[in-house]
């Protein structure tokens, strides 16, 4: 096969790579647009250190993900009751099911009489003697009111009602007919709480139901002003974070979409440039998309918003032939094979700084890597095997090349003695930056909520009790019992807090379920309750038979993991037990109304056997600030072996193309400095990809000093750039928009660097023809 053959044969096949890409997506769209995933906690880095506390974050999320929490509240009881049945009656048709809404008292009167629980009051009270006890029991069975619902031959010294009415304290919520009620700051609100058929990062589920429940809102509140209605869940924060990635989708994509094909219509004359341009970048997202898709098998949404910009990288191996294609004389090809060594060393910078992503903790940055490495080389690989074909032998300037062609054959060229002097001007400008440069690596400042949602979910939070999902302690140990015997441990150290007002309560699986040393001690300790005479007496005093004694005289029997679990008594807490992990045994216990970093300090420093003190956000951020400084050091190793890589064929002129990179990478962070931005990782993150777009500028201007086409080349490149990467900087994520705003910088500057350094050589005509060299 001849070379010519082979070329052609290269070209068919990826012609048919990109054809099958595009069938596939096509074939698979309805299925793909139930794989886009919204959540934007899939975006962070899991536990490094902890599995088991990956386990619990992930019971806990699997417990709420579904949960639909809502608030009707009004300043009359019965209008917040007939609201909430309007409301309720609206949501029918809606995907989602109401939820079994309270503690079925009768339920765990049913499944824990038998265990005759007690209080610790009571607990404590056992020491007392016989007649104390009897006086009680005397006292009970004179009661109007039973505590416990049962009967006094069933509960006579009321031991155990006193715990069961322990349980409903757990909560503020009360029934109130056939409805839960909570009563809070003059209002009643009755709650309705619902389970959502499918996952709330679905989106068909996610626009169905937001949609249909402000739909249903909004009429309740045009018929009754006076009701106000609080809302929970995680579906309604993932619809909106869906929309407004969508959102940003399309006006950024659209934006540097129109913005670029703005831009070449401008600068060539005709449309003979377009084809090429918009084939470029067809073929780079429609290849990253299906291969992500492959790969990970769902999307995240912020990769395609990021995606999206990554149309502004994709173009610029076209934008560089189509510029040297300016008063050419020679055919596309020989153009193609002059500019090669140069482009194949771009691509290749490019897309490893992409890939560096994936050397982060974040799993959505991985896949973004994957996505941009992906993309950058298909458009590159489309330029090498269609331009020679497709391209047109020759272009003219536009309204816009022109003007600008003249514009840039007068951009200054500095030596070295300039360049010094340059520096030594703004170094004083740029040191001043950097000390005000603060690091701060929070990953709550990454993450945008709605401001409106999250107020009304604090609020449900507080009015319900709900305990935080993010500030918790594991309890581990060998055995379930073990697990049990040091929760109780922490629990007492908690009750201290609670005393101490730091935090509101605490829910513990060892609150429903005792650990059996508890409940043999107990035994043991109740024994004045089985005594004979004590029982005799009573028996006479009430007048019940001898059945009665025998049956209050046998030991309670023991409550096991396995029977509590079996149960439905189980179901409040059965989310705590982590049971078996692999690892041991582990429980969650989770606390309410913590607020204030000096509280949950305090909470940190609580120390015992098997427990530990879980606070997701700051360990999370701490992994990103430990990850900031390993990947600086990796940014500093890049620029090292790149000035390595890049002197075996520019030598002496090696600072010339690594520059432009480095000084705007160092501008970028005082820039930051004085606008009171922190360092994050995302930030040097953009600095490692600047590393890979500054030195393509570089190259190209001293691979051609002489040719103001190839400055113009840059020029196209970087504003492409800045259309699509810039355009991130008025993101509402603040992850992307800090991303944009570095890469607005760094891009911008190096822009600007690169032909300020570039090698002496004689000037040459606007439009000299190319040469087949």
């Amino acid at each position: 096969m001849t070379e010519t053959r082979l070329w052609r044969a290269l070209a068919l096949g990826w012609l048919i790579v990109l054809l099958g890409c595009a069938g596939w997506l096509a074939s698979q769209h309805r299925q793909l647009a139930n794989r886009l995933d919204t959540d934007l906690f899939a975006l962070l880095p899991k536990n490094e250190r902890d599995p088991v506390a990956e386990r619990a974050m992930a019971s806990l999320a699997q417990a709420s993900e579904r949960q639909l929490v809502l608030l009707v509240g009004s300043a009359g009881r019965e209008t917040a009751a007939e609201a909430a049945g309007t409301l309720a009656a609206a949501l029918r048709p809606l995907p989602i099911r109401p939820q079994t809404q309270a503690l079925d008292l009768d339920a765990l009167r049913d499944f824990y009489a038998p265990y005759r629980m007690v209080t610790p009051a009571d607990a404590a009270a056992l020491a007392q003697g016989p007649a104390a006890w009897q006086a009680r029991a005397l006292q009970q069975a004179y009661a109007t009111v039973s505590t416990s619902g049962l009967a006094w031959r069933d509960d006579p010294f009321g031991t155990f009602g006193r715990w069961l009415q322990g349980l409903g304290e757990l909560t503020r919520v009360r029934p109130d007919g056939g409805r839960l009620r909570v009563d809070a700051d003059g209002r009643h609100y009755t709650v309705l709480m619902y389970t959502l058929n499918d996952s709330a990062f679905s989106l068909s589920a996610q626009k169905t139901v937001a949609d249909g429940l402000d739909r249903a809102i909004a009429g309740l509140k045009a018929a009754s002003p006076d009701v106000s209605v609080l809302r929970a869940g995680v579906v309604l924060h993932a619809a909106k974070a869906a929309q407004q990635a969508e959102r940003e989708m399309s006006t950024i994509g659209a934006g540097s979409l129109l913005g670029i094909l703005l831009l070449v219509l401008l600068t060539f004359r005709g449309w003979r440039a377009l084809p090429l341009v918009a084939l470029s970048i067809a073929t780079g997202m429609t290849i990253a998309l299906a291969l992500t898709f492959a790969l990970y098998g769902r999307v995240h949404m912020l990769t395609l918003v990021f995606g999206t910009s990554l149309i502004g990288v994709a173009v610029d191996y076209s934008l560089l032939l189509h510029s040297t294609s300016l008063g050419a004389a020679v055919g596309a090809g020989k153009r193609l094979e002059r500019l090669l060594p140069s482009l194949l060393i771009a691509t290749l910078f490019t897309a490893l700084a992409y890939l560096c992503l994936a050397l982060t903790p974040f799993p959505g940055l991985a896949q973004m890597a994957v996505f941009a490495a992906t993309g950058i080389a298909s458009a590159w690989l489309s330029e090498l095997f269609w331009y020679p074909r497709l391209a047109p032998s020759k272009l003219e300037p536009g309204v816009l090349g022109a003007p600008l062609l003249r514009w840039l054959a007068r951009w200054p060229r500095l030596g070295r003695r300039g360049a010094l002097i340059a520096l030594a001007v703004a170094a004083p400008v740029i040191v001043a930056g950097l000390l005000k440069l603060d690091a701060s690596d929070d990953v709550r400042s990454l993450v945008s909520t709605d401001a409106t949602l999250m107020k009304e979910q604090i609020a449900t939070a507080r009015l319900l009790g709900l305990p935080s999902p993010a500030q918790l302690f594991i309890v581990s140990g060998p055995d379930a019992q073990t697990v049990l015997e040091r929760e109780r441990a922490l629990t007492r150290a908690l009750d201290g807090f609670v005393a101490g007002g730091a935090i509101a309560g605490y829910q513990s699986v060892s609150r429903w379920l005792p650990p059996l040393s508890e409940q043999r001690a107990l035994q043991t300790r109740a024994a004045v309750l089985r005594d004979p005479a004590l029982l005799r007496s009573l028996a006479d005093d009430i007048g019940v038979d001898d059945d009665w004694i025998k049956q209050q005289a046998a030991p309670a029997p023991l409550l096991t993991p396995e029977t509590w679990l079996a149960s439905k008594a189980s179901l409040p807490a059965r989310h705590l037990w982590l049971g078996d992990t692999g690892h041991g045994y582990a429980s969650i216990v989770m606390l309410t109304g913590l607020a204030g970093a000096t509280n949950a300090a305090a909470l940190a420093k609580v120390s015992l056997p098997g427990v530990r003190w879980v606070d997701k956000p700051a360990e999370i951020s701490a992994v990103l600030d430990r990850y900031r400084d390993r990947l600086a050091a990796v940014l500093a190793a890049a620029y090292i072996v790149t000035a390595a890589l890049l002197w075996r064929r520019y030598r002496r002129d090696t600072w010339r193309v690594l520059a432009p990179s480095l000084i705007a990478s160092i501008a970028t962070l005082a820039i930051f400095g004085w606008l009171g931005i922190p360092l994050q990782l995302l930030t040097v993150l953009t600095l490692l990809l600047l590393l890979g777009m500054g030195i393509d500028y570089g190259i190209f201007v001293n691979e051609h000093p002489g040719e103001v086409r190839m400055v113009l080349a840059i020029s196209l490149a970087a504003c492409c750039t800045l259309l699509s990467f810039g355009l991130l900087a008025f993101s509402h994520t603040p992850a992307l928009a800090t991303f944009g705003t570095a890469t607005l910088s760094g891009v911008g500057l190096a822009w600007l660097i690169a032909p300020l350094l570039r090698r002496p050589s004689p000037p040459q005509p606007l439009f000299q023809p190319d040469h087949a060299s």
